[in-house]
């Protein structure tokens, strides 16, 4: 079978999810394949979240019907929709009742920041700024311990997110970093648009750690699954942790 070294389960926020399997196929090695659920994410309101975090649930026991090997629970927005505090809960329980072991793409990303030593954090993220975004991932940082030093949106909507060209974030970054020299690392917490292929070029050109959403959960699911390969070209965390 195509996915004999691991078989990875994810709830994948976007109605029309076009990004996350394209740039999940091209980081993992053979024999790792994507279980996928899309939800009902189209504009981001809470309503859309609320539908969305019934369905993760619903979605979850089916996937273990088909013997996954870890559940991945997408979106952050999702994941701390009934409050940040509540996310470890929400692994434990589904643990215990769907039988398979579970992550969520919150977890993934704050995993990754620990496992380069992050401290000081500036966030690049594709919507408007100003909006609830920017204020839910100050609270996530700093429930885990590091601090947002910047933040900064593309001001693009959740229905085009694969019409984003990588030119957009690539600027954003040379003036997030620019703007505040004390950044070290950038972090790019949605996984649903052009941003993998920046990881290594933006390392090298601004000497920091770049994270992205999509990296963070391929090296969770790639470790939590015993898989410890050597991946070159997305970055220092899937290089050397």
């Amino acid at each position: 079978m195509y996915g004999h070294r691991a078989r990875i389960g994810y709830t994948s926020p976007p109605a029309t999810t076009e990004v996350f399997p394209y740039e999940f196929y091209k980081i993992v090695p053979e024999g790792v394949t994507l279980v996928i659920t899309t939800l009902a994410i189209m504009k981001l309101t809470s309503s859309e979240v609320d539908q969305s975090y019934e369905i993760s649930l619903r979605a979850a026991e089916q996937m273990a019907e088909t013997k996954i090997d870890l559940m991945i629970f997408g979106g952050v927005p999702i994941n701390v929709s009934r409050g940040i505090s509540n996310v470890d809960s929400l692994i434990a329980e589904t643990e215990q009742k769907i039988g398979v072991p579970v992550t969520t793409s919150l977890s993934a990303q704050m995993n990754g920041l620990n496992a380069l030593g992050a401290k000081k954090v500036g966030i690049i993220h594709p919507f408007a700024d100003g909006t609830s975004q920017d204020k839910m991932h100050f609270d996530c940082l700093e429930h885990y311990g590091f601090e947002l030093t910047a933040i900064k949106g593309a001001g693009r909507p959740a229905v085009e997110l694969g019409l984003i060209p990588s030119s957009t974030p690539l600027e954003i970054a040379r003036s997030l970093k620019s703007q505040h020299p004390e950044i070290d690392t950038i972090s790019f917490p949605c996984p649903h648009w052009a941003v993998s292929e920046l990881i290594d070029p933006l390392q090298k050109e601004l000497g920091v750690n770049v994270v992205t959403a999509l990296q963070t959960i391929v090296w969770e699911a790639l470790r939590r699954c015993g898989i410890k390969d050597q991946i070159n070209g997305f970055g220092r965390l899937l290089k050397e942790c």
